[in-house]
């Protein structure tokens, strides 16, 4: 019960999830990188087992996107509750929503110069959520080819739209890149915001608070 943006850079080799839902703790869950290797958001009546068999299977298995997940989803005891979003760092895009995944739902996948998408949602108030998080996060990454802002706009524009049918609680974004520690910590940025009347607001806050020491 949940909408999430998924994105790849090419350009700067960083990728990121951000996620937000009326359930409480939403980062603690969904959202799952690894420099390298993938990005998965497991979301609807999530199982967070989903994001690490993923990204196993990409990472030391070399299979791609689609290929993980229905691999990945064909280990769950009832994939149809699922929706399943993927990146690989190769470009691949993937995206599952399963028959029992709650209405309305939603993904939308693609490419634009350089970088690599999904956006998905189930449980939102309308058709529009998804497509306005799209719009807005492609608008985003040809302007200024910031991630961490795409992801961000592309979250506000989902809730402007309607967001998740029952308002949102919680919201999280995670950016992987290279880094100093890399392959044991490949964080650029991992905010969480559990618990909260307007989770999105100070998501960017915390976001913006960090943001001068994060850009390349």
């Amino acid at each position: 019960m949940t909408y999430s943006v998924l994105i790849l850079d090419k350009t700067t080799g960083r990728a990121g999830v951000g996620v937000a839902s009326g359930s409480i703790a939403v980062g603690s869950r969904v959202p799952w990188c690894r420099h390298g290797v993938a990005c998965v958001a497991t979301q609807a009546y999530t199982n967070p087992a989903l994001g690490p068999r993923v990204l196993r299977l990409i990472g030391e298995e070399g299979l791609g996107a689609d290929e993980a997940l229905s691999q990945a989803l064909s280990t769950d005891p009832e994939p149809s509750k699922r929706q399943v979003a993927v990146i690989d760092f190769a470009g691949r895009v993937a995206c599952f929503t399963g028959d029992e995944a709650p209405p309305r739902r939603n993904c939308a996948r693609g490419a634009g110069e350089g970088f690599a998408y999904v956006v998905a949602g189930n449980l939102l108030r309308n058709e529009g959520v998804v497509e306005a998080a799209t719009f807005t996060l492609l608008r985003e990454m040809h302007s200024s080819g910031d991630i961490t802002e795409a992801i961000l706009s592309a979250l506000e524009a989902a809730a402007e739209a309607g967001g998740d049918a029952r308002g949102e609680r919680s919201a999280a974004i995670l950016v992987v890149g290279e880094t100093a520690w890399v392959p044991e910590y490949d964080r650029v940025l991992d905010v969480r915001v559990d618990y909260s009347d307007d989770p999105l607001r100070e998501l960017r806050r915390i976001v913006e608070a960090l943001k001068p020491p994060l850009r390349p």
